[in-house]
């Protein structure tokens, strides 16, 4: 998305992103720039984009200042970035049939390495038993965000929102801190901080935005419901390159890291192998995959009750993506589940948005 502000002496059509704008604030004068209303002129504000329409633009800009009319005008404008970006990395993905959850793995497979075929001497993919069994699946088409949420627009709403940004006390003593860089994954409470969000994205441009089935997030992952286990570039584990990136200064493992920083999956979509779990719309109940529909699964109707070793029986919500502690630990089919809400911020749960409509947004 540009954002800038025309000069009729100047026949330059080219214009500062609007990161670049923010930046030259103090040193060029565009008092009106960054103000989304009561300038003498709207026409002296230029928003554009390569697939949202100036139209769009206009809607969501009108939203903005109907939802946050107490915004200064520097945050509408950012508000506007968010939403008008979030609209652009929206990916289609055509709808189709897969087979969900653990399809089995040879086992002499390599394990950063594995490829499918049919073998007598098939074992499970994955330890957990709430992956089983594997079962037919038929999805319409969506959209899926291309990246995670990243901290910047995270912060953009909780600001337009009057709430306080995560951790204000460590943000202040250690601003560097991975949990606060502008382009890492956003930190969630739980479940409804994702919801919340996805929702507001909604309001703002009109369009269906909500989290991703449980089953959507899958599809996507295996490039269209593919028999293949890593999320990566190349369906293949490659240390630094695909997955696990190290600091480049400590030469240690890294927390999360920015959502664009390593290849996409074949579908254009980044970060579903590693970097922050992400949130999903289904309840959690381990034993859904035995009685899930066929047709476009929601996950269980109502909250499961659900007792896991020392925690007490409690509902839980799905989380998709990440690594954990096991063989083969990053088998993109296996499940997480979360309490919905917690007292602190996490940086490894976080989100992507979809939009649930069959046709595409641009």
């Amino acid at each position: 998305m540009i954002l800038g502000v025309m000069d009729p002496g100047n026949k330059d059509e080219s214009m500062p992103t609007l990161t670049r704008l923010f930046q030259s604030v103090s040193v060029i004068s565009l008092s009106c720039a960054l103000i989304l209303s009561g300038c003498k002129s709207e026409a002296d504000i230029v928003v554009t984009s390569d697939v949202v329409s100036a139209e769009k633009i206009a809607e969501i800009r009108a939203n903005i200042q109907t939802l946050h009319p107490d915004a200064d005008s520097q945050l509408q404008a950012k508000v506007l970035d968010t939403a008008v970006r979030a609209v652009e990395d929206m990916v289609f993905i055509e709808g189709g049939k897969f087979m969900m959850g653990d399809f089995g793995m040879p086992c002499d497979a390599d394990p950063e390495r594995p490829v499918w075929r049919e073998t007598e001497n098939m074992c499970n993919a994955t330890r957990s038993m709430d992956t089983s069994p594997s079962h037919p699946v038929e999805l319409d088409s969506y959209s899926l965000s291309k990246y995670e949420t990243r901290v910047k627009d995270m912060d953009r709403y909780l600001l337009a929102h009057n709430e306080p940004l995560p951790k204000p006390e460590l943000r202040e003593v250690e601003p560097e801190n991975f949990q606060f860089q502008p382009d890492n994954p956003a930190s969630t409470r739980g479940w409804q901080d994702a919801k919340d969000y996805c929702t507001w994205l909604g309001q703002l441009t009109g369009y269906a935005f909500d989290l991703p089935t449980e089953a959507q997030w899958e599809f996507a992952a295996r490039n269209r419901g593919k028999k293949i286990y890593y999320a990566t570039d190349n369906g293949f584990l490659e240390n630094k390159r695909n997955t696990r990136p190290y600091d480049k200064d400590s030469g240690k493992l890294g927390h999360t890291y920015p959502v664009d920083m390593l290849p996409p999956n074949p579908l254009g979509i980044y970060g579903l192998q590693n970097n922050a779990a992400e949130w999903v719309n289904d309840w959690y109940d381990p034993e859904y995959y035995s009685y899930s529909p066929v047709k476009n699964p929601q996950g269980p109707e109502k909250a499961v009750q659900v007792k896991k070793q020392y925690q007490p029986l409690q509902t839980y919500r799905v989380l998709r993506g990440n690594w954990a502690f096991e063989v083969n630990s990053n088998i993109l089919i296996r499940r997480e589940s979360e309490t919905n809400g917690k007292p602190t911020y996490s940086p490894m749960a976080g989100f992507r948005c979809a939009t649930q409509s069959t046709e595409k947004l641009f």
